[in-house]
């Protein structure tokens, strides 16, 4: 099974978006994370739960998301076979990889609950080879 299966298309939000904003697209759209961009499209890095905490936390929901976007996400391609994302979730001990499409632009996430929920067809292909 590829990425590019389990792969989510998230939201765009640019870093002067409010926190409680980027949470709102996240509900609304039912994913992790928002992917940022500066308003020249430049990628930037991610909002993730994670981000969101820190800043709940910090009671900073009416401040733009930009003091807490991650610039140093973890990248699998959409063409990955998904053992090799569970390689990187394990590597760098992340919960989300942002999905790089065939140009290496960032379009997708793919989560370790992703791949939990289809954790009976990957070890069936495993161990059926």
């Amino acid at each position: 099974m590829k990425v590019a299966e389990l792969a989510k298309e998230v939201p765009w939000v640019l870093p002067s978006t409010k926190v409680s904003e980027a949470a709102n697209l996240m509900r609304e759209h039912e994913v992790p994370c928002v992917l940022v961009k500066t308003a020249d499209g430049e990628f930037v890095g991610t909002f993730c739960r994670r981000e969101l905490v820190e800043a709940t936390a910090d009671n900073k929901c009416n401040d733009p998301i930009e003091e807490y976007v991650n610039t140093e996400p973890s990248y699998v391609l959409y063409d990955a076979d998904v053992t090799d994302a569970i390689l990187l979730f394990n590597k760098y001990q992340e919960e989300e990889l942002v999905v790089l499409n065939e140009k290496d632009e960032p379009y997708a996430v793919i989560t370790t609950i992703d791949v939990v929920r289809i954790a009976g067809k990957i070890l069936e292909n495993i161990f059926s080879e």
